[in-house]
C-alpha cells in the first residue's frame, strides 16, 4: 500500500473544528484493533457477497480490478485523513468531518458538494444493508416458501420482503437512537467481523465441494426434473460491456471513505491510521479475491447476487448450515447499519444544532431509518442498488474529492506535491469519473426495467 502519513495530532485528545468552524476537544476511545475491526465491518459484509457476481459481469479480469480499486481507495483514504489536518487556519489542528473538509478547501460550494455525495452515500449504503438483511432473514427464518420455519409462513414473497424489511428497520432503530457516536459501537464491529469470517468459510467450502456444477447438483438454478439438456455454467475472461457495472460494485466494496473521518476521529493513536488502513485493505483484498475467484469458478454464469443464494436450500445439514449463515450475515449488516447511520445523523444534528435536544434527535434519527426502510421495502433490488450507489456517489467520495481537497489544502499550506503523486492522482480521478458515469447509467436502466416488470427482488 502507498504511504501517505497524515500530519496527525497528539494521541488521546486533539482539537478539531466543528461544523460551524469552531474548535472543540475530543476524547479518543477506539484502539487500533477496534478501528481495524470497524473499517472491515463497514465494508466487508456486502462486498464479500457481491464479488462473485461482479466477476460474472466483468469476467475473471475483474480480479485485477479488485486489486487496482483496493490500492487506489487505500491511497485516497490516506489522502482524505491527511487533509483533515491541513486546515488553512493553522490554529485548528483537525477538521471535524468530510463536509468540513470541503468547506476548508472550497468554501460553501465545497461544503455543499460533499454534503450531497456524502449523505447520499451513507443513506444508500444503509438502504442496501436493509435490503440484504431482510432478504436473508426471510430465506433463513421463513417466508416465500423458504427458511427454517417455511411451513409456518405463507408463500407471498412480496409481503414477506416488506415484513422482514420493517422488522430489520425496528432492530437497527434501537442502537441508532441509543448510541451517540461510533466509539460506542465496538461490540457491533466485533460481531460483524466474526460473521464475515464464518461467511467466507461457508462460501469457500461449499463452492469447492459443489464444483463442478452438473445436472445432478442440488443447488438453485439446476432443475433436476427438467427434460431439457443441462448446460454447464460458462465463464468469461473479460466483458467490456458490463465492466463499468462491475467497477461500481467493487468501488462500493471498498467504499468506506465516507465514514473514515468519523472512524479516525475516535482513535486512541491517530498516528497509526495509515498502518491500520493498510492492514484492513490487505485483508479485504485477500478475502475478495479468494471468495470471488472460487465462487465464480464454481458457479460461472449461474452466479447469483448475493453468492449465498447459489448454495443449497433443502432441509439437509448443508441447507440448514446455509440458512444459519444467512442469519449471521443478516445480523452482521444489522450491526453495520448503526455505524454508518450514526455518521449520517450526528453530522445532520451538528448542522441543525439539535445534538443536545433529545426529542428532536429521536424524531430525526427515526425519520432517517424509516426512509431507508420504505425504499428497501418497495425497491429491494440488491445488485442494482449496489451498482447505483457505487457509481453515483462513491466514485466522487472515494476517488475524486479526497485527491482534489488534499491538493487544494496542500497548495494553500505551500506543501509540495510530487510529480508521481500528481500522475497517479489524475489517473485515479479519471478512473472514478468514467467508471461512475457509465455504471450509473447501466444501474438506472436495470432498476427501471425491474420496476416496470414488477420484480420483487
Amino acid at each position: 500500500m502507498t504511504n501517505s502519513q497524515p500530519l496527525l495530532a497528539e494521541e488521546g485528545r486533539v482539537s478539531t473544528s466543528s461544523a460551524d468552524g469552531h474548535a472543540e476537544e475530543r476524547t479518543s476511545l477506539a484502539s487500533s484493533f477496534g478501528t481495524f475491526a470497524t473499517i472491515c465491518c463497514t465494508m466487508c459484509g456486502t462486498g464479500i457477497l457481491q464479488i462473485p457476481y461482479t466477476l460474472s459481469q466483468g469476467g475473471f479480469a475483474s480480479l485485477f480490478m479488485v486489486i487496482l480499486v483496493g490500492y487506489m481507495t487505500n491511497w485516497t483514504g490516506k489522502l482524505l485523513v491527511e487533509a483533515l489536518y491541513l486546515h488553512p487556519n493553522s490554529n485548528i489542528a483537525r477538521i471535524m468531518c468530510y463536509p468540513g473538509l470541503g468547506e476548508a478547501a472550497y468554501g460553501k460550494k465545497g461544503w455543499l458538494c460533499v454534503q450531497w455525495f456524502h449523505k447520499w452515500t451513507l443513506f444508500g449504503v444503509c438502504t442496501i444493508f436493509l435490503i440484504i438483511a431482510a432478504k436473508f432473514l426471510m430465506e433463513a427464518i421463513g417466508g416465500a416458501g423458504e427458511g427454517l420455519f417455511a411451513d409456518q409462513f405463507s408463500n407471498n414473497e412480496a409481503f414477506w420482503v416488506k415484513f422482514w424489511t420493517f422488522i430489520t428497520a425496528f432492530l437497527v432503530l434501537m442502537p441508532v437512537i441509543a448510541f451517540r457516536s461510533i466509539a460506542d459501537l465496538p461490540i457491533l464491529s466485533a460481531f460483524g467481523i466474526s460473521a464475515t469470517v464464518i461467511t467466507v468459510l461457508v462460501v469457500i467450502v461449499f463452492s469447492v465441494d459443489l464444483y463442478p456444477i452438473t445436472a445432478d447438483s442440488d443447488v438453485p438454478g439446476v432443475d433436476n426434473d427438467d427434460d431439457t439438456p443441462f448446460t454447464p455454467p460458462d465463464h468469461k475472461f473479460l466483458d467490456f460491456g458490463l465492466l463499468p457495472s462491475a467497477f461500481s460494485a467493487i468501488t462500493l466494496s471498498f467504499g468506506g471513505a465516507a465514514n473514515f473521518p468519523s472512524i479516525e476521529r475516535t482513535m486512541q493513536k491517530p498516528g497509526d491510521w495509515g498502518k491500520v488502513l493498510d492492514r484492513a485493505f490487505l485483508l479485504l483484498i485477500c478475502l475478495y479475491v479468494c471468495v470471488g475467484a472460487i465462487g465464480y469458478n464454481t458457479f460461472g454464469s449461474m452466479t447469483y447476487s448475493p453468492i449465498l443464494c447459489n448454495l443449497p436450500l433443502d432441509d439437509s445439514f448443508k441447507g440448514t448450515l446455509v440458512k444459519i449463515t444467512k442469519l449471521l450475515v443478516a445480523f452482521h449488516v444489522i450491526c453495520s447499519y448503526p455505524i454508518l447511520m450514526n455518521t449520517l445523523v450526528t453530522e445532520v444534528e451538528d448542522v441543525m444544532g439539535i445534538k443536545n435536544n433529545l426529542c428532536l434527535r429521536f424524531i430525526e434519527r427515526t425519520s432517517f431509518v424509516m426512509a431507508t426502510a420504505l425504499i428497501a421495502g418497495f425497491m429491494p433490488y440488491f445488485p442494482e442498488f449496489m451498482t447505483l450507489v457505487g457509481a453515483s456517489c462513491l466514485t466522487m467520495i472515494v476517488f475524486v474529492l479526497p485527491v482534489v481537497f488534499n491538493w487544494k489544502l496542500k497548495n494553500v499550506r505551500q506543501i509540495k506535491i510530487s510529480g508521481g503523486e500528481k500522475v497517479f492522482g489524475c489517473c485515479t480521478i479519471l478512473v472514478g469519473l468514467v467508471g461512475g458515469v457509465i455504471g450509473c447509467a447501466q444501474a438506472l436502466n436495470d432498476m427501471i426495467e425491474k420496476i416496470n416488470t414488477g420484480a420483487v427482488e
